[in-house]
Parts: C-alpha cells; sequence; structure tokens
C-alpha cells in the first residue's frame, strides 16, 4: 500500500466512524439530533476529502463542502451542491449556542441520507 493509498483508507475510515456514530445516535432515545448532523457533516467533508486524495489534488482546511465541490470539478458530486450547503451548516453552527435552530428527527435522517449517499458515491469514484 502506498503512502496515497494508506491516507486515502485513513479518510475513509474516519468518513466511517461518523457513520457509524451518526446510526449509534439516531437509534438511541436520546434526541441528539445536532450530534447526528454534525456527524452527517463531517462523513461527507471526510468522503470528499478522500476523494481529493485519491486524485492527487491539494485541497484547503476548511468544513465547507460547497467550495471543497467547486474545487473539485466533479459533476456528480456538483450536482449534490444544494445538499452540500445544507450539510455545511452543521460543521460549526450546530456545536455552539446562539441563533441556531436546533434539527429535528427528520432533518437528522435526511442529512445522514445524504451524507451517506455522498460517501459512496465518493468510494465508487475512488474504486471501492
Amino acid at each position: 500500500m502506498t503512502a496515497t493509498e494508506e491516507f486515502i483508507s485513513d479518510w475513509l475510515k474516519k468518513a466511517e466512524h461518523d457513520l457509524k456514530s451518526a446510526k449509534v445516535l439516531l437509534a438511541s432515545d436520546e434526541e441528539l439530533y445536532d450530534a447526528i448532523c454534525f456527524h452527517a457533516q463531517q462523513l461527507a467533508e471526510k468522503a470528499i476529502k478522500a476523494l481529493f486524495t485519491a486524485r492527487n489534488i491539494e485541497f484547503p482546511k476548511t468544513h465547507n463542502l460547497l467550495l471543497l465541490s467547486n474545487l473539485l470539478h466533479d459533476a456528480d458530486i456538483t450536482t449534490l451542491n444544494e445538499e452540500l450547503e445544507r450539510l455545511t451548516k452543521y460543521a460549526i453552527e450546530s456545536r455552539y449556542p446562539g441563533e441556531y435552530v436546533e434539527p429535528g428527527r427528520n432533518e437528522a435522517e435526511e442529512s445522514l441520507h445524504i451524507a451517506a449517499e455522498i460517501y459512496v458515491l465518493c468510494r465508487r469514484k475512488i474504486g471501492l
């Protein structure tokens, strides 16, 4: 395994941890919907960064999924830009109190579904 392949694997492993964490939280009796949305955003971000790594494209240190999508120039990913923009707000806003509106169960489920779709798409494009 090359260093690049190992780094891709590391990105995807971290993404899988976010996927599993979000699923565990969703299955619990707790209403931790903000945490689920945060893990969904992280899942999508790490999957996209794995794809950047697989393509040997440098990317900025950012949580902005729309920015990453536009820098990647991948038609399949950019078709999801509206969803990526929605997920981006969970990277920061959901972690701190303020004027943030707490998501409900439906929003958490939808966010996780979208992020999982992005994860599967990125894995397929990587060839896994």
